[in-house]
């Protein structure tokens, strides 16, 4: 059992560490290929929101708000990105919570730091993630994505930028 478990993380690991790569390379595209036909992407405003439908949120797209997401940033023309950001990110401290005997999904946290710069400004970002992940033949699908800022509560200014 501990074979396998050790298994699924490292099969987990190399899954969010493929998603930071895709991101940091502006492969939308192909970042967003990773999410379920439902799946969703959350950036909350508090750090113990549990829901994002009672509270405003800084971030939540369903599978349709991430596709008008993506197809804005792959725009050459969006405001926002000029010019593009270069970003760098780093994720660790991968925890595997539960396996959903149900549905089978894997319940994943992790933490990040996301370096972005933009315009002659840096900007940092950390926190820690939350992935719902579904086992698929070829890896895995987003089910839910849900980023927690350190700061979320404090002043930010305009994202852009995929957490």
């Amino acid at each position: 059992m501990a074979n396998q478990i050790d298994h699924d993380i490292r099969l987990i690991e190399r899954f969010l560490f493929d998603e930071a790569g895709m991101l940091d390379e502006r492969r939308f595209d192909e970042w967003l290929s990773l999410f379920s036909d439902n799946g969703w992407y959350w950036v909350p405003i508090e750090a113990d929101q549990d829901n994002p439908f009672d509270t405003v949120s800084i971030i939540y797209d369903d599978r349709k708000l991430l596709e008008t997401r993506v197809r804005r940033l792959n725009n050459t023309n969006i405001h926002a990105e000029s010019p593009p950001p270069r970003t760098s990110r780093i994720v660790g401290n991968v925890v595997l919570h539960n396996v959903d005997q149900t549905s089978g999904n894997y319940d994943v946290s992790s933490r990040f730091q996301l370096v972005e710069f933009r315009g002659e400004k840096q900007r940092l970002f950390a926190g820690s993630t939350h992935h719902i992940l579904r086992p698929v033949e070829t890896g895995f699908v987003i089910e839910g994505k849900r980023v927690n800022l350190v700061n979320s509560e404090g002043m930010l200014e305009g994202i852009t930028t995929i957490l």
